[in-house]
């Protein structure tokens, strides 16, 4: 026979122990191989590993998150509202098991203590206020370890269930709070935005009333609902005492709104048979002011205009004393002027007797500036003139016998401002570039003419000596606007009177901030009592049996003799039933 080990787990305290057992097994021939009774294979080791964390697994499923609490608590936002102070029990053992080492026993308390400080820091870091008393000492020995630590582990219990019930209601009275505020702010916010839509509608009437001329006086009152008191109440108390004001609070909400739409709508319809009345006089007003306002801002344009207006119109004449209209020498003297810029120009003819062998421009510009008397009448002055250029075309050689032609320009004067000698047989350009002054004023009344003003004397001498003038003329031709006759405005309707009435509803009062749950924990030190090992006086092994080789298993060729030795020390291990325990965190040193 052989001996095989096997490993089973088990649980103790929070420990998960694996116990070796020494099994009998049927040898595979005569011959057995050597077992290291203490070695633990890898897969084994593994399997303590991979079982311990799935322990883990387990744990954290069992305890809901805040962020599944929290999307809990919006799935439910439509639900009745309900909190409940009800805490999940204590996971604190409160026994060792059946039996306990020292080592066990110390490691339990404190596994224990650490679950009871964790939940306390939870419930301190949810608002309770956790103090710590003084820490208790406590030794065991051999003989005690179960007793002390069931007490122990008793107490570590009841305490940890006390702060998880303080953990409990305030959480509970801190959902209530937050869940009672919350609702009281939103049905607020919903049904002062109800009664202000419900009063800017009313408002809007009013104005619109107002703007059409009607008389409308407003009422201001305030509804108070009987509100519950929310002094010092919490959790689902306080709850139903908020849902019960806000019913209170939404029905009043509801009425004043109904009552103001009520008025709005009675206050729209008297203004809309209001306007109808007025809407012909608006129509006929507007036709008559558009009308009338029109008339007058034409009028009033056309007097700005006649009082600032320098309408003039300008006339130049030039002619000569011994003009020959007819006749084998007959001969022309003309003149053009610019109504804007006063600039002119004065042509006249060369006649041989044959043909008209020339043409002679004459350029200059008259200087005038003429100022609004602001009636309508024109102060005119002339200042000066100016000669451009002389400009001689030939057309046909001079076919007389007389060569000497000259050309002359003189002022009021008699001052010779330019003069020109030639025979007509070439075409030349002569500037002159002379200014002559006038300085000369006048004033014309609207639709005036001027008399004529002489500013030039012109020679032509040659076969006919030619003596011309040149006459500059202006009339104002401003004109006097007529008066508008006006129409006359329809009379407007007589307004009515109206009253309309708002509503403000009181507030609802606000609850209490919960009082802070309160809860004492305190803990304990394990003092061990070092062992004192015994001795023991080894029994001595029975020589075991010889065992046949079965005939249906196989050989294994293995030696005998070593397989006997091998035989007893198994059969002496099985006797002593060992075992040994393995923890995750190991064993603490006192």
């Amino acid at each position: 026979m052989q001996n095989s080990k096997k490993y089973k787990l088990y649980k103790s305290g929070k420990l998960w122990v694996v116990g070796a057992v020494a099994v009998a097994g049927v040898a595979m021939g005569a011959n057995t191989t050597q077992v290291n009774a203490d070695t633990i294979s890898n897969a084994d080791a593994q399997a303590v590993k991979t079982t311990d964390a799935t322990q883990n697994d387990k744990q954290v499923q069992l305890t809901a998150s805040s962020t599944d609490t929290a999307k809990a608590t919006t799935d439910d936002a439509n639900k009745t509202a309900t909190v409940s102070s009800t805490a999940e029990k204590s996971t604190v053992p409160t026994t060792a098991g059946s039996s306990v080492t020292q080592d066990q026993a110390k490691d339990a308390v404190d596994k224990a203590q650490d679950t009871v400080k964790d939940d306390a820091k939870t419930a301190s870091d949810s608002g309770v206020d956790v103090t710590t008393g003084k820490t208790n000492d406590v030794t065991i020995n051999d003989d005690n370890a179960l007793s002390k630590t069931n007490e122990v582990l008793s107490d570590l219990n009841k305490q940890d269930q006390a702060v998880k019930d303080a953990r409990a209601k305030q959480q509970a009275n801190d959902q209530a709070y937050d869940k009672a505020t919350t609702d009281q702010k939103d049905a607020t916010k919903k049904g002062q935005a109800d009664i202000d839509k419900s009063t800017a509608d009313l408002d809007k009437e009013v104005d619109n009333a107002k703007q059409a001329g009607i008389d409308v006086s407003v009422e201001v009152s305030q509804t108070a609902p009987e509100y519950k008191s929310l002094k010092g109440i919490e959790g689902q108390d306080l709850l139903d005492a908020m849902a019960y004001n806000i019913d209170l609070y939404n029905k009043a909400i509801a009425d004043g709104a109904a009552t103001q739409n009520q008025d709005a709508q009675t206050l729209a319809k008297l203004t809309a048979e209001y306007q109808k009345q007025v809407a012909d006089y608006q129509a006929k007003k507007a036709a008559v002011d558009k009308a009338n306002a029109d008339k007058k801002a034409a009028y009033d344009k056309a007097v700005a205009e006649f009082e600032k207006a320098v309408n003039t119109e300008i006339s130049m004449s030039a002619k000569t004393q011994t003009d020959a209209s007819s006749g084998q020498y007959k001969t022309f003297m003309t003149s053009t002027v610019n109504q804007k810029t006063g600039e002119f120009t004065l042509e006249h003819d060369m006649n041989d007797g044959v043909n008209i062998i020339g043409h002679g421009v004459l350029k200059g510009k008259v200087n005038w500036k003429i100022d609004a008397n602001g009636d309508g009448s024109e102060t005119i002055t002339v200042s000066s003139i100016e000669l451009y250029s002389y400009t001689y075309t030939n057309y046909y050689q001079n076919s007389a016998v007389n060569q000497n032609i000259n050309f002359h320009v003189y002022d009021l004067n008699g001052k010779e401002l330019f003069s020109v000698y030639h025979n007509g047989n070439t075409t030349f350009t002569k500037n002159i570039n002379t200014t002559t002054a006038i300085n000369k004023t006048f004033t014309l009344a609207p639709n005036a003419t001027s008399s004529a003003i002489q500013f030039l004397t012109v020679d032509d001498n040659w076969i006919w000596n030619t003596h011309g003038q040149v006459d500059w003329q202006i009339k104002n031709t401003n004109v006097a606007p007529k008066s508008p006759d006006y129409e006359h405005e329809p009379i407007a309707p007589v307004a009515p009177k109206a009253s309309v009435h708002k509503i403000t509803v009181a507030d609802m009062p606000t609850a209490d901030k919960p009082q802070v749950q309160k809860v004492e924990v305190h803990y304990y030190n394990i003092k061990k009592t070092p062992n004192f090992e015994k001795t023991v006086t080894p029994a001595t092994p029975a020589t075991p049996k010889a065992v046949e080789t079965a005939s249906i298993l196989p050989t294994t060729h293995a030696n005998e003799n070593q397989g006997g030795a091998l035989l007893s020390a198994m059969a002496g291990l099985a006797s002593l039933g060992l075992a040994f325990g393995i923890s995750k965190k190991g064993k603490k040193q006192n």
